[in-house]
């Protein structure tokens, strides 16, 4: 017997079975049924949220009503290279073709050595600039489960999120993100707290639902907080995942050979890392990204340079 005449046959079987089954089943009552429908009825979409520019630039962050500020021509510098390095830079021809193939290179995990480098300030940083100026569509996802810190930086409350939709896959992701009003950016907060993040990561239901994200829309850029790479393994964990690894580095803080140990860890996972300098001293307009390169295991990590205070996270 084929597969397909087994189906049908458990099909049937089944629909003569409830057929059967159907006199001594009991009525459900009204208020049974009112429940179940709203169980199983999709998750309501989000209300758009608006974001407090002047309250965000207080603390260092991206404004898109100013675009001559040195952090705008200094993530303006960062895109650059870094859509180039996931091909989203090509000629739209190739670019067409480069994502058609398979799953598409647009999951970015952003990391760092240890906390308080700047990871979750330029994850923040990128995503806005990105949908902001760039009008490419972005979705910012928290992945720090043990100090997330985009919801606070961005003022959005407490709501079930990424831990909720991997051990729940029924949950719609789309739909559990809030969108922004005036840009193509979308939010996943972090959501129920998990005492085992890395088991959670390691799940295969999570697997399949970066896989899912990243296929969603192959024209957008999916942008992760992740946790630092040598408090936890979650981020070698998460660096399974990504397309590229954007590792930032503190100047004239990391130690080099913590920077060293911190990245090995991630390129034998994956080997798409670029180090970005963070804090780097620049003279009177502040202190934010220095460089941002392509990582080899042949090089040296890059000598940091004189810093200054900035947004941690």
């Amino acid at each position: 017997m084929s597969l397909i005449e087994k189906a049908g046959a458990t099909v049937l079987k089944g629909s003569f079975d409830k057929k059967e089954k159907k006199k001594d089943a009991p009525k459900k009552k009204p208020a049974a049924l009112k429940a179940e429908a709203e169980t199983n009825a999709p998750a309501p979409e989000r209300a758009p949220f608006d974001l407090d520019f002047a309250a965000l630039a207080k603390e260092g962050i991206y404004n898109p009503d100013d675009r001559s500020s040195q952090l705008a021509l200094e993530l303006r510098a960062v895109k650059r290279r870094l859509l180039r390095r996931i091909g989203y830079l090509r000629a739209s021809a190739e670019r067409k073709a480069f994502r058609s193939g398979g799953k598409p290179r647009n999951l970015i995990l952003v990391t760092s050595t240890r906390a308080g480098e700047g990871k979750t300030f330029t994850a923040i940083n990128l995503a806005l600039s990105l949908a902001f100026e760039d009008q490419i569509e972005t979705l910012l996802i928290d992945a720090d489960m043990a100090r997330p810190k985009v919801r606070e930086r961005l003022s959005l409350p407490s709501a079930p999120g990424l831990a909720d939709c991997i051990m729940d896959r029924e949950r719609d992701v789309e739909a559990m993100g809030w969108r922004a009003r005036r840009a193509p950016l979308s939010v996943l907060p972090e959501g129920d707290r998990f005492n085992r993040p890395t088991d959670l990561f390691a799940a295969e239901k999570a697997q399949d639902l970066w896989t899912d994200i990243a296929r969603a829309n192959p024209n957008r850029l999916v942008i992760v907080d992740a946790p630092p790479v040598l408090a936890a393994t979650d981020a070698v964990m998460l660096a399974r995942y990504a397309d590229e690894i954007v590792f930032v580095v503190e100047a004239n803080s990391t130690p080099e050979p913590a920077v060293a140990a911190a990245v090995d860890e991630l390129i034998d996972i994956n080997p798409n890392i670029s180090l970005m300098l963070n804090r780097c001293q620049i003279g009177a307009g502040g202190a934010h990204y220095g460089s941002y390169e392509y990582y080899d295991r042949s090089e040296a990590a890059p000598a940091p340079a004189a810093a200054t205070p900035s947004s941690e996270g």
